[in-house]
């Protein structure tokens, strides 16, 4: 799937979204975190999520082929257990995830095999399953990781392609399904 000069580009990823509970549970670690770190930017409670694989700018055309497909892969439902905090340093990132995963390992092969049968790129780096807490966080910030974790259990069922929407007050992440059905986008 290549790119014309003329078609617009979508930002995409493929993803796993919690559902209510894990959501919530997740987002109340966010405040928290972020009142311990207040120049932080924290992640909405509506742009949390754990990234199969990182796709970038596709055309249009190509998000409404590889939508349904990726969308359609099965999935074994599993429970993905986030019982810890990190950072990643130089990225400026506080997140949360948890110990290794076997289902959610296969389950990031199967999206990245299949993006590859589909000849659609991907960032390559390992596969490091976490879900975002903060951005921006200052480098000299210690981790205070048992005051931020309580051990939350999310349930997956199902992956989506999902579309970066640039907004004045940062990105809002969308299923791409929703945002191709919807008129106004």
């Amino acid at each position: 799937m290549t790119a014309t000069a003329t078609a617009p580009l979508l930002r995409c990823f493929v993803a796993l979204w919690p559902d209510t509970a894990a959501r919530d549970a997740i987002a109340r670690m966010v405040a928290r975190a972020h009142e311990r770190h207040p120049a932080a930017r924290p992640m909405r409670a509506e742009n949390l999520h754990l990234t199969l694989a990182f796709i970038g700018s596709l055309p249009q055309t190509a998000v409404r082929a590889l939508q349904p497909q990726v969308d359609g892969l099965p999935v074994t439902p599993f429970i993905w257990t986030l019982d810890r905090v990190g950072m990643f340093r130089g990225a400026q990132v506080l997140w949360l995830g948890g110990g290794p995963c076997a289902a959610l390992e296969e389950l990031a092969a199967a999206v990245r095999a299949l993006l590859d049968r589909q000849g659609v790129g991907y960032d390559r780096k390992p596969f490091v399953p976490h879900v975002t807490l903060l951005r921006k966080l200052p480098r000299t910030a210690a981790l205070d990781a048992g005051a931020l974790v309580a051990a939350v259990r999310w349930p997956v069922k199902e992956v989506r392609l999902v579309v970066t929407k640039a907004a004045p007050d940062g990105p809002r992440y969308r299923d791409a399904a929703a945002w191709l059905d919807s008129p106004g986008r």
